[in-house]
């Protein structure tokens, strides 16, 4: 058994399906491997545990389930300032943003705690990428469209951040404009 095959099998008895990236791998030149329609990404919690038991993970799931496992368009990445040993995923996901807060955790197998904080529906925060996706302006404007998500992406991620601290991580009550559930 390979290291990679070992890695996959102690994710997979985690909850968690790693994915091969598109193309061929490093050290296969033949690239004999399956072309993939996605990047390589990883699956969290119930989508990653049907997974790996084999079970079918197609359709019944709600919208926040699959968008978990999506495919970030910009993905951004920071430690954290204020709190030791915390760092950041934020990502674009389907024009919305995604924050991914990763802690150090003294139980279990990980090691680590994240939680997911998404926008809450019909608050500004979540209106923001929609309108700035759904408008169509000038040339100027699209040209400079894809700058502009990045820094309100940004923006949106200080936001989402100051929110998330500012609840009860152990309680698990947040102000009404994030949605927070924990991943790992």
């Amino acid at each position: 058994m390979s290291l990679d095959d070992e890695l996959a099998s102690l994710l997979a008895r985690l909850g968690v399906e790693l994915e091969e990236p598109e193309g061929p791998a490093l050290g296969d030149p033949a690239g004999d491997r399956p072309e993939q329609t996605r990047a390589a990404r990883l699956e969290y919690g119930v989508r990653g545990r049907r997974a790996a038991e084999g079970g079918d993970d197609e359709g019944g799931d709600d919208e926040g389930d699959a968008s978990v496992a999506a495919v970030a368009d910009v993905s951004l990445f920071q430690t954290s300032r204020e709190h030791y040993g915390v760092f950041y995923r934020l990502d674009l996901v389907q024009g919305l943003p995604h924050l991914r807060i990763y802690m150090p955790e003294e139980e279990g197998a990980l090691k680590v705690r994240c939680y997911l904080v998404r926008a809450a529906p019909r608050t500004p925060l979540h209106e923001w990428f929609t309108t700035a996706r759904e408008h169509e302006g000038s040339p100027a404007y699209e040209d400079a469209r894809d700058a502009a998500q990045q820094h309100l992406l940004f923006a949106a991620g200080e936001l989402m951040k100051r929110l998330f601290w500012s609840g009860d991580v152990e309680g698990m009550r947040f102000p009404d404009e994030i949605a927070v559930c924990r991943v790992a």
